[in-house]
């Protein structure tokens, strides 16, 4: 049973890129979609829509763990245009961490501060 289900699924598979037209879909099943209106341009028209955006992604990510826990901070930023795009981010994370020590009546306190960034820019145009 499984051997025959396999070769009908193949024999499937294999007759639907020849149900598809060649590429195209038929003027029946645009109709279907609301789409009758339309029509199939040629290559060379097609040549004249192609390439005519650009687009840019970046991503930077900071994070630090300090004494009393972590800090992070995560950007993202996706650009894009007609001839040209571009962007940029950048992540700042910090940790503060304060130690305050008392010797009878003499208090020291000591500050560190830890700071850690990652940052990024993106350009493209055509």
């Amino acid at each position: 049973m499984k051997i025959l289900l396999s070769i009908a699924s193949l024999v499937a598979f294999s007759v639907v890129p020849a149900l598809a037209g060649e590429g195209r879909v038929s003027n029946q099943s645009l109709a279907k979609m609301g789409l009758s209106g339309m029509k199939a341009m040629s290559d060379v028209q097609g040549m004249q829509f192609r390439g005519l955006s650009v687009q840019v992604g970046g991503f930077s990510s900071a994070t630090i763990n300090g004494v009393g826990g972590s800090a992070s901070s995560v950007n993202f930023y996706y650009a894009s245009g007609k001839k040209e795009a571009s962007g940029e981010n950048l992540s700042v994370a910090g940790d503060v961490t304060s130690t305050i020590t008392t010797h009878g009546s003499h208090v020291t306190t000591t500050t560190t501060i830890n700071v850690i960034g990652a940052g990024g820019f993106s350009s493209a145009s055509r």
